[in-house]
Formats: C-alpha cells, sequence, structure tokens
C-alpha cells in the first residue's frame, strides 16, 4: 500500500520554489529539447521512482529519460537536500561501472523496480521507461543517408543517363509533334503531383500510427501546434499577450504601446515571462516588446523542441525514402523534358515553350520538395489533433485551443493594430521574428551509465 502522506508530500514539492527565467523545469526541457507537458510528466515519475527509492530497503533503479532529471537535481543541492529531507533519507546516485556484476545487479534493481511501481503507481508509462529518450517512441527507424547525399546522387545520375537517354527516347520525340508533346508533357506533370500528394499524405499518416500511444507528440500544447503550423514564435506570443489583454492584466494605451495593469491574472509560464518583463520595460511599443520577448527561453524552447521533432521525423527511414520517390519523379519529369528540348535545338526546332515548362517544373520541384520537408509538421500533425486528438479533449472554453483552430480571428480587436505593425516592420526591415532552428541534433541528453540507487 503506497504511504499517502509521504506521497502527498513528495508530490506537492516544487523544484521552482524560486520562479525565475531559467528555472529547473525550463533548464531541464530547454537542454533535452522536451516539450512541456513531457517534461511535467518525467518530474512527476521522477518523484514516483524516489518515491519507490524512500520506502524500499533494496537498490532501485530509474530509467534513462527519469535519469536525466535525477542528474539535474543533484546539480541544484539546496532543492536536492530539500527534497531527501522529505523523503527520510540521503538517496544516494549509484553510477554504473559496466563490469558483469554490475549489469547483473542493475537488471535484477531494474525488475524489482517494475514491480515495486506497479504495485504502488500501476501501470509504468512505456515512453518514460522503456525508451532512453522520447523521440524513441516515434518508432520510426533512422534513415542510413541524409537527403543531401541523395540530392547529390540525383544531379550526378541526371548527368550520366542524359546520354543513353537522349537516344533511348528519340524516336519517341521524333513521333510527338506539338503542341501535343506539350499536353503530354503537362500532364504527365499534373497526373505525377496529384499521385505524389495522395501518396505523401498516405505515408505520414501511416507513420503517425507507429507512434507510442502515450507518446509526447500526441500531448502536445497548444501553442507549440501553432509554432509547428506557422514556424513563426511571434504567432505564439502574440495569443500569450492576447490573453492577458483580454484578463485585464496588459492595457494598451492611447499612444499604441502596451504596460501593465496593477492587477495581473498569470496562468502559465508564458503569461510570467510577459509580465516579468513588460514590467521590468514599463511602457513600450509592441514590436520592440516582441523582439525582446523572442530569445526568453520559454519561448525559444518552443522552437528548440518543435524543431527537434521536425529534424528527427525528417531524417527517419520513412521520410528519406519518401523524398527519394518525390525527387526521382520529379527527376524524370525535368529529364523528359530536357531531352525534348536537347532533340528541338539539333533538328533547329522552336524550343521556347518546352523550355519555359522545364525551367518552371525545376523551380517547382524545389519547392515541392521543400515543403515536403515541412508537410508533418505544418499539415499533418495538426490535422491530427484537429480531427482526432482535440475531440477527445475538453477544448471548448479554451482560448489557446481556439486560437490554434482559428488563428487571428480570434485575437481582441484592439490589439490586432498592433500585431499589424508589427507585419509592417518586418516588412521593412524592422524587428526579425522568423524562427531558427535547434542548434544542435535532438533526442535529449540521457546517462546510459547510471545504474540506481541505494538505500541506507
Amino acid at each position: 500500500m503506497i504511504n499517502k502522506d509521504l506521497w502527498a508530500k513528495i508530490e506537492q514539492f516544487d523544484f521552482d520554489q524560486t520562479p525565475s527565467e531559467y528555472d529547473f523545469t525550463l533548464r531541464l526541457a530547454h537542454e533535452n529539447y522536451w516539450t512541456q507537458n513531457f517534461t511535467k510528466q518525467v518530474i512527476l515519475e521522477y518523484k514516483k521512482f524516489m518515491y519507490l527509492a524512500a520506502v524500499s530497503d533494496m537498490m532501485v533503479s530509474p530509467s534513462e529519460i527519469v535519469d536525466t532529471v535525477w542528474h539535474q537535481h543533484l546539480i541544484f543541492t539546496k532543492s536536492y537536500s530539500e527534497f531527501c529531507t522529505i523523503l527520510g533519507k540521503q538517496i544516494q546516485h549509484i553510477p554504473s561501472t559496466h563490469n558483469k556484476k554490475d549489469l547483473q545487479k542493475f537488471k535484477i534493481a531494474k525488475e524489482r523496480t517494475t514491480k515495486l511501481y506497479e504495485t504502488h503507481f500501476g501501470k509504468q508509462s512505456e515512453t518514460i521507461w522503456n525508451h532512453a529518450n522520447p523521440f524513441e517512441s516515434l518508432n520510426l527507424k533512422k534513415s542510413k543517408f541524409k537527403l543531401r547525399t541523395s540530392l547529390i546522387i540525383g544531379i550526378v545520375a541526371f548527368i550520366i543517363l542524359i546520354f543513353p537517354l537522349y537516344f533511348l527516347l528519340k524516336p519517341l520525340y521524333l513521333n510527338i509533334k506539338n503542341p501535343d508533346f506539350i499536353f503530354l508533357f503537362l500532364g504527365s506533370i499534373i497526373v505525377s503531383i496529384v499521385g505524389l500528394e495522395w501518396y505523401n499524405r498516405r505515408k505520414f499518416s501511416q507513420a503517425i500510427h507507429l507512434f507510442d500511444k502515450d507518446s509526447f507528440v500526441l500531448d502536445l500544447q497548444p501553442y507549440e501546434l501553432i509554432y509547428l503550423q506557422n514556424k513563426n514564435i511571434s504567432s505564439v506570443i502574440n495569443g500569450a499577450v492576447n490573453e492577458l489583454i483580454d484578463n485585464g492584466s496588459i492595457k494598451i494605451n492611447e499612444d499604441k504601446t502596451i504596460s501593465t495593469n496593477k492587477l495581473t491574472f498569470i496562468r502559465s509560464r508564458e503569461h510570467q515571462q510577459i509580465i516579468d518583463l513588460l514590467n521590468e520595460l514599463g511602457k513600450i511599443s509592441y514590436p520592440n516588446f516582441l523582439i525582446q520577448l523572442i530569445t526568453k527561453p520559454v519561448f525559444s524552447n518552443i522552437i528548440r523542441s518543435m524543431e527537434a521533432v521536425k529534424k528527427y521525423f525528417n531524417r527517419s527511414k520513412v521520410f528519406s525514402n519518401l523524398f527519394v520517390l518525390n525527387f526521382v519523379i520529379f527527376l524524370a519529369l525535368i529529364i523528359f523534358g530536357f531531352l525534348r528540348i536537347v532533340t528541338g535545338i539539333l533538328r533547329d526546332k522552336p524550343v521556347l515553350l518546352i523550355s519555359f515548362a522545364v525551367i518552371i517544373l525545376s523551380f517547382m520541384m524545389i519547392g515541392y520538395l521543400f515543403r515536403l520537408t515541412n508537410l508533418f509538421s505544418s499539415k499533418v500533425l495538426p490535422h491530427l489533433y484537429k480531427t482526432e486528438i482535440m475531440p477527445k479533449k475538453d477544448t471548448n472554453n479554451d482560448w489557446q485551443w481556439s486560437y490554434f483552430l482559428m488563428g487571428t480571428a480570434v485575437l481582441t480587436t484592439s490589439f490586432v493594430p498592433l500585431t499589424n505593425r508589427l507585419i509592417s516592420a518586418n516588412s521593412d526591415g524592422g524587428c526579425g521574428t522568423s524562427s531558427s532552428s535547434s542548434d544542435s541534433s535532438c533526442g535529449g541528453s540521457s546517462c546510459s551509465s547510471c545504474g540506481g540507487c541505494g538505500g541506507d
């Protein structure tokens, strides 16, 4: 039976006892490319693990993800000391030496931990307890080659195949006159694009069904999804500021500047950061305020975690195969048109129209492949939330979910002109609000060498 008094104290322990711009929770999320909900869930699992360590007289062992939280908590020495006081004993972190004796000891400890966990808390989270990092819950095999490699190979193949294909296709070109060839060429392009569009979305849908049911990707917050859709963190900030204008925490002044009211209503980390910065700066124009907000960890973490999701998916075998297929089909169409141009030039025939079509197709290929790299994050995943996940949630009275669904249509009327000024400032070379990709590879940091903890 669970010790309710002890668990209540552990559950209520706040790792962010001194709220700051870069506190325990936000640092944990930021350094590991974790989403907000996943970070909260992992901290809860860490508390459960430490409860088991407190009530067990034998060694228990964390998962690699839980161990990541433990490592950071050890750095916050004051907080860790206070936490151990609540636990009733000092929980020691014992690293593994990777010898056979240790491996067997930690294997037994892990099995013991699973049994204890199920006795006190029920079934363990698959994502947190059986994976080295949350991205493994997507169950996507990593591609053996980079997209850049496929592009280089494709260009080389284009050059090599020009000569044999020219002689192979020459009889066909001689038998098809214009404008029949143009109609055939344009028809092939249309059919190919329609077919690729259907096939791409089908493969994306199949990939989603590979995800664990408790995968972190299926538990994103509205602002994270808004960033995925728009690839612009200013859209997220606009929503958070609008919430504070709606509840009276921020006022819009006659000179189109913003400032805080005496009474503020804070409902999220985003709100807290906005109010703290606005109190520090005082009355300020919204474009200038936005420039400073973008760099704050609470917003940059949304960029980092969502870009990590996109990057991980784009490095998967599923996506790489799909990208290559799209590239090959477009390249085949370009070769087909290019060789028609060569044939026409050698026969002194007009080639202006087909040349124009091939140039347009080349630009279309670049745009389409670039769009493909964003399709999962900007279209497929948000669509999944709108059609399958949101209907199962109680989102009717949640403004953030309404903003995700309807965009700027739900912004406060008095606030819209300020965002329009922001757009104008951007177009004039003013404040930069475009997103930047995460600055290192995703996957988070976890210590696989940790064996477990020793009870007293």
